[in-house]
């Protein structure tokens, strides 16, 4: 199992420390935490999947970026489920809509497709979130509960789905 990991482009945003706000990377690297960071305007960044000044869908692609990318992509240890969602994945296919599951067993929920757009009770992707079986869950690492603010966003992005 590959352990849950970070990316510069969840960290290069605002954070409250002590002695004030201050973007994450530049932060650490004023404090040599990090080197050798590249000018802010190169680092990529991700929504914040609570911000609601931000659109759905990249508050959505945030949150299942930084919990779900770091496997579900094409060079990760779920490569072999054809459903990658990592913020670089623009096939909606491989995103999941109307997508069948390669080898879900129970954890498909007699469920046919990852997302069915405007249905996000009959997606795949929704059950397994909801899900505290560890047999059926996702993530598999990393959690003990559901996080239902997450999965309301997910439900709702689902839901807009034309």
């Amino acid at each position: 199992m590959m352990p849950i990991g970070l990316a510069a482009r969840h960290l290069n945003k605002p954070y409250a420390y002590a002695d004030g706000t201050a973007n994450q990377l530049a932060y650490w690297q004023t404090h040599g935490m990090i080197t050798g960071m590249p000018p802010d305007a190169n680092i990529p960044a991700n929504a914040d999947y609570t911000n609601t000044n931000e659109s759905l869908e990249r508050r959505a692609r945030a949150y299942l970026d930084i919990n779900c990318g770091h496997c579900h992509r094409a060079a990760g240890p779920a490569s072999t489920s054809g459903l990658f969602l990592d913020m670089h994945e623009t096939n909606t296919t491989k995103l999941g809509l109307f997508k069948t599951p390669v080898a879900a067993g129970r954890g498909s929920g007699n469920l046919n497709y990852d997302i069915v757009p405007g249905k996000p009770d009959e997606s795949i992707l929704v059950y397994r979130m909801h899900a505290t079986d560890p047999g059926i869950a996702m993530p598999e690492l990393g959690r003990e509960q559901v996080h239902k603010e997450g999965i309301a966003v997910i439900k709702e992005w689902i839901r807009q789905m034309k």
